[in-house]
C-alpha cells in the first residue's frame, strides 16, 4: 500500500496515474465515486451542514480501498484515512464540524486504524499556496474553484506537521515548485525517485501488522 499525500490541487492524481502506468500498481482515487463529488459541491455550498457526512464518506471510502488492496495484493492511494484526521480537525477548529461530531469521526477512525495495516510508502507531495490555488482555477472542479486561501494555508501548515510525525512507514517528500505537473519531461526525475523507493518492496514485502497491534 503506498500513500500520495498532499495539498489540494498538488497533482496527486496526476502523479499516481502515472506511477500506475510505469510501475504496474494499481491507483485508487479519492474521486472514484461518483457520490464523492456530489457531496464535495454540497459541502463548498454549505460546510456546517455537510461536513460530518462528507468526512464520514471519505472515511468509509478510505477503509474500502484499504480492505481491496489488500485482497489484491498491493495499490496505490491518491489520499489515505491515514492523514484525513487533518481535515477534520481544521472543520471543528473553525466551527464547521461540533465538537460531537468530531469526536464520533475521531473513535471510528480509531477503530477502523485497529484493523488497518502499515503501508509500506509514503509520497508527499508539497506545494505553496499560491500554486495550488493556480492549480484548482486550472481545473476547474465545481465549487472547489471558490477554495479561499486561509483555508488552504491552514492545510498546508497541518499537513506538514502531519508529515514530519508520520512513521508508519519509509516517506519521501517532492516539492511540485520545482517541475509542472503537466508537463511529462519535467516530471521524469520525479517519477523516478518514486519508482527507485518502490523498488521491489511492492512484490517482495509481506503486508505490515495491523496498526492496533504493534
Amino acid at each position: 500500500m503506498i500513500l500520495i499525500e498532499g495539498q489540494i490541487g498538488v497533482g496527486k492524481t496526476t502523479i499516481g496515474e502515472i506511477v500506475q502506468e510505469r510501475a504496474g500498481i494499481p491507483l485508487y482515487r479519492e474521486l472514484g465515486n461518483p457520490d464523492t463529488l456530489d457531496l464535495l459541491d454540497r459541502f463548498y455550498a454549505d460546510k456546517r451542514r455537510w461536513a460530518f457526512t462528507l468526512q464520514i464518506h471519505f472515511l468509509n471510502e478510505r477503509f474500502r480501498m484499504i480492505k481491496q488492496i489488500f485482497r489484491d495484493g498491493g495499490g496505490i492511494l491518491d489520499r489515505s484515512i491515514f492523514g484525513d484526521r487533518i481535515f477534520a480537525e481544521m472543520l471543528n477548529a473553525d466551527g464547521d464540524m461540533t465538537d460531537e461530531e468530531f469526536r464520533t469521526y475521531s473513535t471510528l477512525l480509531d477503530n477502523m486504524l485497529e484493523h488497518t495495516q502499515r503501508p509500506h510508502l509514503l509520497i508527499y507531495l508539497d506545494a505553496g499556496v499560491e500554486t495550488a490555488l493556480e492549480r484548482i482555477k486550472r481545473r476547474n472542479r465545481g465549487l472547489e474553484s471558490g477554495i479561499p486561501r486561509d483555508y488552504l494555508e491552514g492545510l498546508n501548515r497541518r499537513y506538514l506537521s502531519w508529515y514530519d510525525a508520520y512513521d508508519l512507514s519509509p516517506k519521501i517528500f517532492v516539492n511540485t515548485e520545482e517541475f509542472h505537473v503537466d508537463i511529462p519531461e519535467q516530471l521524469e526525475p520525479v517519477i523516478q525517485r518514486i519508482l527507485d523507493a518502490i523498488g521491489t518492496d511492492y512484490r517482495e514485502k509481506q503486508p505490515g501488522p495491523l496498526l492496533g497491534h504493534r
